[in-house]
């Protein structure tokens, strides 16, 4: 007995190993294996969110530079030296407001001439008047005598021919009556050349004075424009953003005094890609940013064409923008729109097979739809070929396929850069 016990107890050790063996293979063909991967469930916990039609748009930003469209540089339309500076820079003035005073002693000097000559030509003219109109009636009063002497003589001529007829005179008498009337004839004709004489100078000396008298007014008149021109004066409303000059420098003609800007004429510039470009037409608004204030602008011209950079130059006017720096630099803030179609996360989208498909739950089970995308910011997709109001699984998850079960939780659709 005590032989056979060691025996029997190495027979059991071995059926135990081999039951041992069997049973592992049983669970391998099972699926016990601890090494195997578990089994995959047969129903998926997903996310979902409902497919909206829209578009699809995004911010952009641009440096732009603040312009006036009326900023002048005002010069001096005399030379002199500057007198006084009415107004400080920063201030605003009124059209044909006087900035800047040049001293005007030399216009007002010449002013002053002018008008001393103009008074002597008008008393040059009077007297020339007066001398013509004295002198005529004169000579009329002789062309009236000689014209009675006249008459005279032809009466007395008269009656010495008849009387000579008649044998009452000598011939020496008719001769001398004869001479008398050749006389009186030689009278008035005389009377008239002078007549006509003066008549003839007074047609010339008058109008010679009227003249001198109008070139001496044109005078005085040329006088006054050069005495204005010492004042330098705003051309427009708006403000003085810089003065040129100081008090007792001289300023020649044409060098500038002071910069002009008109506030009401801010505008803002900036360049933007030609795909930027047909979203900012006339009227579009956008924000302009400067110093920690967000000013309203509107665009009020744009080329359409691109640059030799490439670039659009777009024009905004700035809507109370009076307080902005001219030449400053700015950020313009516009949005644009890149595409229409069906809103989805950008996350619901899958490459398979070179083609861009989502997942969509229909009946607890998910189904594989090809879609085409149309836009992308962020993180949502316009997308063509999917029908809104579906609902899209996003995010997809690895082991997803078509026709799997699945259980859907609904959220609410990301709003950002989207407009339904």
């Amino acid at each position: 007995m005590a032989g056979t016990r060691p025996r029997l107890l190495a027979v059991l050790t071995g059926v135990l190993l081999l039951s041992a063996c069997a049973g592992g293979g049983e669970g391998r063909q099972n699926g016990n294996d601890l090494d195997a991967a578990p089994a995959k469930t047969t129903t998926l916990r997903v996310t979902t969110v409902t497919a909206q039609q829209g578009r699809l748009s995004a911010q952009r930003s641009a440096s732009a530079t603040i312009r006036a469209e009326r900023d002048s540089q005002v010069a001096a339309q005399a030379s002199g030296v500057v007198a006084r500076l009415l107004v400080q820079e920063g201030e605003q003035v009124s059209a044909g407001q006087v900035v800047a005073q040049l001293d005007d002693a030399p216009q007002r000097q010449a002013l002053e001439n002018a008008r001393l000559q103009v008074q002597q030509a008008q008393l040059s003219l009077a007297q020339t008047s007066r001398t013509t109109q004295g002198s005529e009636a004169a000579l009329r009063a002789a062309v009236t005598a000689a014209q009675a002497s006249l008459s005279q003589a032809q009466s007395s001529a008269q009656s010495a021919e008849n009387l000579y007829g008649l044998g009452g005179i000598s011939q020496a008498d008719l001769q001398a009556a004869r001479a008398q009337l050749a006389q009186a004839q030689s009278g008035l004709a005389q009377a008239r050349t002078n007549l006509a004489q003066n008549g003839q100078s007074a047609q010339n000396s008058v109008p010679l004075g009227r003249v001198g008298l109008e070139q001496a007014q044109a005078g005085v008149r040329q006088a006054e424009e050069n005495l204005a021109r010492a004042a330098v004066r705003a051309p427009f409303a708006g403000t003085v953003a810089d003065l040129s000059a100081e008090i007792g420098e001289f300023v020649a003609q044409g060098s500038p005094v002071f910069r002009l800007v008109d506030p009401g004429s801010i505008r803002a510039q900036f360049n933007v890609p030609a795909a930027d470009a047909p979203g900012l037409r006339a009227g579009t608004a956008l924000n302009l940013g400067y110093g920690g204030v967000n000013y309203v602008a509107t665009v009020v011209d744009t080329p359409g064409i691109a640059g030799s950079n490439r670039l659009v130059r777009i024009t905004a006017r700035v809507q109370g923008g009076e307080a902005l720096p001219v030449g400053a630099a700015a950020q313009a803030r516009y949005r644009v729109t890149l595409g229409q179609g069906v809103l989805i996360p950008s996350a619901a989208v899958q490459a398979d097979g070179g083609k861009n498909v989502v997942y969509t739950v229909a009946g607890g089970v998910a189904e594989r739809t090809p879609v085409t995308v149309v836009a992308e910011s962020g993180a949502q997709v316009a997308v063509q070929g999917l029908p809104a109001g579906q609902r899209v699984i996003a995010p997809v998850p690895a082991s997803l396929q078509s026709g799997a079960r699945v259980t859907a939780e609904t959220r609410a659709p990301a709003a950002s850069g989207a407009t339904p």
